[in-house]
């Protein structure tokens, strides 16, 4: 069986949009931003660096969680996605966030990786 690009592009897009529902005005965005210690002001231009990062980021677990569905590998899947989660725990531990902002970032990441299962139970 070949990965299906579709749903790992959907799985991608969906997350990235996650992202802009969780950290966003409609989410977290001031509460996150206090308990990262960063200014809760929205920047005056995008950070394109940091989006580009998210993207790559997005799309290696995307390809991941694609390849593990070839093989009907749920289990794998589900693994990878707890590894993020525990690396984003990790390192907002260790940057001293908040709790809150350590719970939103390791959300996010458990969100975005469901949606990525999704894309594939669905496309």
């Amino acid at each position: 069986m070949m990965v299906n690009w579709l749903a790992m592009g959907a799985g991608v897009v969906l997350a990235f949009l996650l992202g802009f529902l969780v950290y966003g005005p409609l989410g977290f965005q001031r509460r996150w931003a206090e308990g990262t210690r960063i200014s809760p002001d929205p920047p005056e231009t995008p950070p394109l660096g940091s989006m580009a990062m998210q993207v790559l980021s997005l799309a290696l677990l995307a390809l991941i969680i694609a390849i593990t569905a070839t093989t009907d590998s749920l289990g794998l899947a589900v693994l990878a996605i707890l590894t993020v989660a525990a690396q984003a725990a990790s390192v907002g531990a260790w940057a001293q966030k908040s709790p809150f902002a350590i719970m939103v970032d390791t959300g996010y990441a458990i969100g975005s990786g469901i949606l990525m299962i999704l894309a594939h139970a669905v496309i």
